[in-house]
């Protein structure tokens, strides 16, 4: 099959290689679309994210959807010809995390496109049948590429409590702030606040619902939401940019008991703010990858209560994944989600 190969940073080779195989319990899809993650990106050009190391080969890619081409002795509820989304995270089901239903932690994850796994930008992926989920009738493999990063989206609102009493403000309106911008108010959040440097992106975070889009390159955030509050804060912050300064701003105007819940990934290192965490009694919680919200993400953009399909702007073919990258990477014609159609 034909597949997109990392060798190394800024090397990547569009190569024919061996299709997976399938185990009992597998099933083999035909893959459509996949989406280029911020997380793909760090690999293609950095080589490496925190521990994951890329030290051989390995195929990127993790938002996809497919068609089912083939199905294991022993799988159920799966069909050949369904069209299907996959989470991408295949974990042991049998540890403490597992067991407690916060499998994201697991151990022992396998995940698409992080080392030392390979992922989906191929023409056919293997999966556990538990994995994947039929995607209904009115659902695009465009919008299935899209449930993944909705799915982050969804875990951060659900980490942050957010419910219809919270006001919310989100640090970075890429494809995850944007998308936890949809999810903080499908769960309830009663005013919304964008903040980015990059003004487009801001425009999509109107055009999403935010009630207020603040851009940092122009004026103080803090100063902004603080005035928008009568200095009160806002109850819940999701930083989705990896930030450090946004990090900080962040912690200056959430409220006092307040929820700070953090979702992108710096590439430096970045001091904790001690005395403000303790001053204002907050809870600072992490986000990694997501757990039990892909159903919910499905219905979510198959009611139409969260639009994925406007925020994907560029499509290439397998081929031309350089390209997409090279969009991505650069800014190229103002893009928000680049997907490859394989």
């Amino acid at each position: 099959m034909r597949a997109a190969v990392l060798y190394k940073p800024f090397d990547m080779r569009v190569e024919e290689v061996e299709p997976p195989q399938i185990g009992a319990k597998e099933v083999l899809v035909k893959v459509k679309r996949v989406g280029i993650c911020g997380s793909d990106v760090h690999f293609y050009c950095h080589g490496k994210i925190g521990a994951f190391v890329v030290d051989r080969p390995i195929i990127l890619g993790h938002e996809c959807s497919g068609e089912v081409v083939k199905v294991g002795e022993d799988v159920k509820g799966v069909s050949v010809g369904e069209r299907v989304v996959i989470e991408p995270g295949f974990t042991c089901g049998i540890c403490e995390h597992c067991r407690s239903g916060r499998y994201n932690l697991c151990p022992s994850v396998r995940f698409y496109g992080a080392p030392p796994y390979n992922g989906a930008f191929a023409e056919y992926v293997s999966a556990p049948a538990e994995n994947v989920y039929p995607m209904p009738e009115n659902m695009t493999y465009e919008e299935g590429a899209m449930i993944e990063p909705l799915a982050v989206g969804l875990m951060a609102a659900k980490r942050g409590n957010i419910s219809v009493h919270d006001s919310v403000a989100v640090f970075g309106a890429g494809p995850i702030g944007l998308l936890a911008l949809q999810a903080s108010k499908s769960h309830g959040a009663i005013e919304t606040y964008a903040i980015d440097v990059i003004e487009y992106r801001l425009e999509y975070a109107s055009r999403m619902g935010a009630e207020f889009a603040i851009n940092a390159s122009k004026e103080d955030p803090v100063r902004r939401v603080m005035e928008l509050t009568n200095n009160k804060g806002v109850d819940v912050v999701i930083e989705a940019s990896g930030s450090p300064k946004a990090l900080q701003q962040a912690l200056d105007v959430v409220k006092p008991g307040g929820r700070v819940v953090l979702v992108g990934y710096p590439l430096t290192e970045v001091p904790i703010f001690i005395d403000i965490i303790l001053m204002k009694e907050l809870d600072i919680r992490g986000v990694h990858r997501y757990a039990n919200v892909f159903p919910t993400a499905i219905r979510l953009v198959s009611s139409g209560k969260v639009d994925v399909k406007s925020l994907v702007t560029h499509v290439f073919p397998l081929e031309r994944i350089l390209d997409g990258f090279n969009v991505h990477i650069n800014k190229i014609g103002n893009p928000i989600k680049v997907q490859i159609e394989v």
